[in-house]
């Protein structure tokens, strides 16, 4: 089975597990964990889908910031112990990767994922020449 947990501080998990849900209409097989949304402990919740892979399992664990205070706390909890591969700084497309990979989910193929979703973050700049929103001829 595919397991996908999401860490990240406030609600980017929830917000990324939607996205998927939008896109390929079931989100399913992600678990979002917000976390300091108050003072309720996270970790257990993590450490339950760390404790839950299974050997045949293809489990990713997707946190927000490398050295942040989610990614160490998974990192204490030692997921890779448990066949669990450890993400962190993701984004939508890295996420989507995993969901809709055909390979399964080993440590080569989620770097694969991760080299095509880091490319596709890129600065976009509209051309002066290309008509916008509030043009006019727009739909002409």
């Amino acid at each position: 089975m595919r397991k996908i947990l999401i860490a990240s501080h406030g609600r980017v998990a929830s917000g990324v597990k939607s996205a998927v849900g939008i896109l390929l209409g079931d989100s399913s097989m992600v678990e979002a964990v917000d976390c300091y949304l108050d003072e309720e402990d996270f970790s257990p919740r993590i450490e339950k889908f760390i404790q839950s892979a299974k050997p045949e399992d293809e489990s990713v664990i997707f946190t927000d910031l490398v050295g942040g205070s989610v990614c160490n706390k998974v990192m204490t909890l030692r997921p890779e112990e448990h066949g669990v591969i450890h993400v962190s700084g993701f984004n939508l497309i890295a996420v989507l990767g995993c969901c809709l990979s055909d390979d399964p989910l080993t440590e080569a193929v989620v770097d694969e994922i991760l080299s095509t979703a880091s490319v596709q973050m890129k600065r976009v700049v509209v051309e002066p020449d290309i008509p916008t929103a509030d043009d006019d001829d727009f739909f002409s």
